[in-house]
């Protein structure tokens, strides 16, 4: 069974700085090697993407007010991810609901921040 597919949440540091983010999957593994479009859960700032904001309650790992950064959406092959997680940077977290999926996956779309050809690709995807 696979865990990295469309729906999961990963609680993933990156390099430089390693602060870890929520990432929420957006699709299931596509192509050779296996990559899946994911975007990142940030707190709520003063220039913030307004085109979801989460609250409490919409997924348990959101406490406060979270914007997803859809300027942060892209591509991750998914042995990157498992490579993170065995190596204790990534953390697999409560999955997203069906519902959760629909509203990040629509505000992936409508963002003015997602790159063209992610949305042009998601468009065809979703």
């Amino acid at each position: 069974m696979n865990v990295i597919r469309a729906g999961a949440s990963l609680l993933l540091a990156e390099p430089p700085l390693y602060k870890p983010h929520l990432w929420f999957v957006l699709t299931h593994p596509l192509g050779k090697p296996p990559r899946v479009v994911s975007v990142m859960l940030r707190s709520v700032a003063r220039f913030t993407d307004s085109t979801l904001i989460l609250r409490p309650g919409d997924h348990p790992f959101v406490r406060h007010d979270s914007a997803v950064h859809y300027s942060t959406a892209r591509w991750l092959n998914v042995s990157a991810i498992l490579r993170a997680v065995r190596d204790g940077r990534c953390h697999l977290k409560e999955d997203m609901t069906d519902e959760l999926l629909r509203r990040v996956r629509s505000g992936l779309l409508e963002s003015p921040f997602t790159v063209n050809a992610l949305r042009d690709r998601c468009k065809d995807l979703f």
